[in-house]
């Protein structure tokens, strides 16, 4: 019977191995943990959002953009979808956010593990691959002795969520193999920026509009729910934003500018101005603070009142037009200059990893190496939040378990 490796049990890897098995072909998982498919656990809080309805490259950036429409197309779209209904997974959809019926992601892993074992693939647990030689078959050297293996497929993931150092070392022997490795860094990741007033303003969520500049020149805006931490910001729309700024923040100059009136549709001082003029009028008596109560967080005006040199109990009629617009500028276009990043362990996926031009994006095999094939976030492609890396995951498995020993 034929045979295969797959290194890494996570989603790409467990997807690999089902479609191999289903086809009739002999394949045996090596996994580092005590247990396969651990990081679906913690996707989507807990929820697994593990696909999107509107899945296309336009949500994937990467070294070599140009190929990521070659990988996402809409064939493979159909396919996707198919293998994880197949699995018997019902979904429920929420502004296209698939999400298993259930919204337990440890559903989305026991249907994986029952059509594992129906098939009974071969799942050897705490195996760490220390070396990897390619002569006739390659050689896999690791804590649990040595294999064989005439194909080889690497599916271990990243250094996201987890304190590991394997994803790098396999990316280094993949890079002795002879491929090009885009250099990694964390992804979706939440941002650090310069400033001392941090500690007051953590804690709070609010609706905001965040644009993205780099080197003053307006890159990409997002709309969302933005978390403000004490050593910058967090949330959807701030994790949107680092996958295209964080490989660049050593070299170039970031900001990022905040529009909290941006669920008000409010997008410049004149129309905040004309809004707070009217209100002023409407409730008169009022500080400035309490007439943007029930539409900011309290601390958050206070914030930016400190921030222009106002007190906390200054009314609008009582101060300059030139300090008022100071203070609304604030609110539609408050700077940010990020300064840095958290950790991979924070982080929901690795930027970086081999370049796609190296891989045949009907197999997902190497175009330097014959048999070996590479798959989910060991390659340079990165999606957005909202089911599109996990996606990414299924797809790139499903090419690869049927791609393997199809000539």
């Amino acid at each position: 019977m034929r045979k295969v490796i797959i290194l890494g049990g996570g989603a790409s890897g467990l997807t690999a191995a089902i479609c191999l098995k289903r086809r009739g072909i002999d394949v045996t998982i090596l996994e580092k943990n005590k247990q396969v498919g651990k990081k679906i656990l913690v996707t989507g809080a807990g929820k697994c959002n593990y696909f999107n309805e509107d899945f296309t490259s336009t949500h994937f950036i990467a070294t070599a953009s140009e190929c990521t429409s070659s990988f996402i197309t809409e064939k493979n779209v159909k396919r996707t979808k198919a293998f994880l209904d197949s699995l018997g997974i019902i979904p429920k959809i929420k502004n296209g956010y698939y999400y298993p019926n259930s919204l337990k992601a440890v559903s989305i892993q026991n249907s994986l593990l029952t059509e594992l074992r129906n098939l009974q693939v071969s799942i050897l647990y705490d195996v760490t691959v220390q070396e990897i030689e390619k002569k006739e078959h390659f050689i896999l050297k690791t804590t649990k002795g040595q294999f064989e293996t005439q194909n080889l497929i690497v599916a271990t993931g990243s250094k996201a969520y987890y304190h590991t150092e394997e994803p790098t070392f396999l990316l280094d022997s993949l890079k002795k193999l002879g491929h090009t490795i885009v250099p990694i860094y964390p992804g979706l990741v939440q941002l650090k920026a310069k400033g001392g007033y941090f500690k007051e303003w953590a804690g709070i969520r609010t609706e905001a509009k965040l644009s993205l500049f780099i080197q003053n020149r307006l890159k990409k805006e997002v709309v969302g729910e933005l978390q403000l931490t004490n050593y910058g910001i967090s949330g959807i729309c701030t994790m949107l934003l680092s996958n295209h700024l964080v490989p660049k923040l050593q070299e170039e100059k970031i900001e990022i500018r905040i529009n909290f009136l941006e669920p008000l549709q409010m997008k410049t001082v004149e129309e905040a101005r004309e809004f707070l003029e009217k209100r002023n009028v409407t409730f008169p008596n009022r500080t400035i603070s309490e007439l943007l109560d029930t539409i900011l967080d309290y601390k958050l005006t206070n914030v930016l009142l400190k921030r222009v040199g106002l007190s906390l109990d200054a009314t609008f009629s009582s101060c300059t037009k030139e300090i008022i617009d100071k203070f609304l500028y604030s609110l539609v276009s408050f700077p940010l200059e990020i300064i840095g990043y958290n950790s991979f362990k924070e982080a929901q996926i690795c930027l970086g990893g081999v370049d796609l031009r190296e891989i045949d994006e009907r197999t997902m095999e190497s175009k330097k190496v014959k048999n070996l094939y590479m798959i989910g976030e060991m390659l340079d492609m990165n999606g957005d939040c909202g089911g599109y890396n996990l996606g990414f995951a299924w797809m790139s498995g499903i090419l690869a378990g049927n791609g393997v020993l199809s000539d």
